[in-house]
């Protein structure tokens, strides 16, 4: 029978191993990344990965879980954190933006045959579009933007943070200050009818 010391070690050693892996799958994306290079980086042996994870595919699922499981819980607290409209919308992005650049370079390189992997990130994609549609569905209510369909303009703006992330523009204040205001001005200049 393990011993609570025991078990405190296991769950730092599993901690610092999805550590390393996410640094790893960060720098150099999942095709690259080798369970050799995450051992490493985590200052454990090889051997000590698969007493974790039965492998590198398993070991991403659960960095990626643990990514969004975070990202969700900083939107929640933004949520909370009740503010005019525009200021509500930009802290939502303001969360999104620096994950999707860290965390989810991975899948711009996916091949057709990475479904796993794809499925996985539009499973949890609909948590994230799901919070942006409740501020867009609230402003609504209080007559601060025109009626249109929320899930389809939660589903534009999270297309126009991952395209922000692979821009070019400097920085996430930049993508995020772009994502807003496109989001709250469209292309229009007030001259068109």
């Amino acid at each position: 029978m393990e011993t609570i010391a025991e078990e405190r070690w296991r769950d730092v050693r599993r901690g610092r191993l999805l550590e390393a892996a996410t640094r790893i799958f960060s720098r150099v994306g999942y095709e690259a990344a080798s369970v050799d290079d995450i051992a490493f980086e985590a200052g454990i042996g090889k051997p000590t990965v698969y007493r974790y994870f039965p492998g590198k595919e398993a070991l991403f699922e659960a960095v990626f879980g643990q990514v969004l499981d975070d990202l969700e819980a900083r939107l929640d607290a933004s949520l909370n954190d009740r503010r005019p409209f525009p200021q509500q919308l930009a802290g939502l992005i303001a969360e999104i933006v620096p994950t999707f650049r860290l965390h989810f370079t991975w899948a711009r390189g996916l091949n057709e045959g990475e479904t796993s992997k794809r499925r996985l990130f539009r499973e949890r994609r609909g948590q994230i579009e799901a919070r942006l549609r409740f501020v867009l569905h609230d402003a609504q209510v209080q007559g601060l933007i025109r009626p249109f369909d929320p899930d389809v303009a939660s589903r534009f703006i999270i297309g126009m943070i991952w395209s922000g992330t692979n821009s070019g523009l400097p920085d996430n204040n930049a993508i995020v200050e772009a994502v807003v205001d496109f989001t709250l001005h469209g292309l229009a200049n007030g001259r068109l009818a």
